[in-house]
């Protein structure tokens, strides 16, 4: 059934929204939010959009933040954090400083269930899970680690190792945050010859994007090799010049990474 805007103002002035469910009433509630010219309307409407699981409920409360009545704007911050919106911290970030105090407050509050101050340092948050598999134990940590040291200048990112729950997880799994996997596959040869030794490495990259479940969304390698020019070669030096080579990979792979991270802006 579809409500006229007169029907509608009526319903929410006299206290009849909670009569219906929430889910049916979020397209009439979006509409009041956006076109009502009465702010009490817009108020009501704000507040009651942030009890529904409606897609239809974050559009019309993103635009909101930019209400001209300042207890609208308010209200659907409000409303944004309790849906745990991602998409809602650029427009968070920007009421801390709007000029009505209340607005402040309400967007500083709202942001601790986003992390705080740290979020707005770099736009939308971005779960993201490093795994490396290989047969080589301590090279599979240090390739875990030079991601993860690249990864954590992004303030964007909120990193967690494949298989541990977290909240964040299931903010991904539920749509209400980006989330993205990458797995690396780490494989490393050595060739013996009677004159030299060649030293070969490979990281083969996976990413995919978060849901409920992993989808596919590209893949990559990235390999090199270093002629050690001697046959008498330690395992020892072997070890490290392998590390070496790996070491020479990882900002390749980092940045094939960083251009899928950049089209989940």
């Amino acid at each position: 059934m579809r409500w006229g805007a007169r029907r509608l103002t009526k319903a929410l002035c006299a206290g009849a929204l909670a009569l219906m469910p929430a889910l049916a009433l979020a397209g009439p509630l979006a509409d009041a939010l956006l076109k009502s010219d009465n702010f009490k309307v817009r108020l009501k409407a704000a507040t009651e959009l942030g009890k529904s699981p409606d897609p239809q409920a974050l559009p019309a409360l993103l635009r909101a933040l930019e209400d001209e009545h300042p207890l609208v704007r308010a209200a659907a911050a409000g409303s944004l954090g309790r849906l745990k919106a991602y998409e809602a911290l650029p427009g968070l970030c920007v009421l801390r400083g709007d000029a009505d105090a209340f607005v402040q407050q309400t967007a500083w509050r709202t942001l601790e269930a986003f992390g705080g101050e740290s979020a707005c340092q770099g736009g939308r948050q971005i779960y993201v899970e490093f795994e490396v598999q290989g047969s080589n134990e301590r090279l599979r940590t240090f390739v875990h680690n030079q991601l993860a040291q690249r990864a954590v200048t992004d303030k964007r990112l909120v990193l967690h190792d494949a298989g541990v729950g977290s909240a964040a997880r299931a903010d991904v799994a539920e749509g209400r945050m980006p989330g993205v996997a990458l797995l690396i596959n780490l494989n490393t040869s050595v060739n013996r010859l009677s004159t030299s030794t060649t030293i070969g490495c490979r990281l083969g990259q996976t990413v995919f994007e978060l849901r409920k479940e992993r989808v596919l969304r590209g893949t990559a390698t990235q390999q090199a090799e270093i002629d050690l020019g001697s046959s008498n070669v330690s395992d020892q030096a072997i070890a490290g010049q392998t590390q070496e080579c790996i070491a020479a990979l990882v900002p390749a792979v980092y940045e094939e990474f960083g251009h899928y991270l950049k089209g989940l802006k």
